[in-house]
């Protein structure tokens, strides 16, 4: 895998004696805790855009109309 970019991280010297400590690939922890997050955030945004979505769909709705609503849509008017 080819890495096109570098990031420097400054650490006070506790943290860095510490890591030295545990026989660890800080870089690919880095990487990968960083490529996690950005998925997570993403993840985050498609949720909030579907809840907007939603709220909009439904807004002025109680909680028992609306499941009826979606059962509705789903399986047909009257559905149980």
């Amino acid at each position: 895998m080819t890495y096109e970019e570098t990031i420097l991280i400054k650490l006070d010297k506790d943290t860095k004696r510490k890591m030295k400590e545990i026989d660890a690939n800080w870089s690919e922890l880095i990487r990968e805790f960083i490529q996690n997050e950005l998925n997570r955030k993403r993840n985050t945004a498609r949720a909030e855009k579907l809840r907007a979505r939603l709220f909009r769909h439904v807004s002025g709705m109680n909680s028992t109309q609306i499941i009826r609503k979606f059962r509705d849509e789903r399986y047909g008017p009257n559905s149980p």
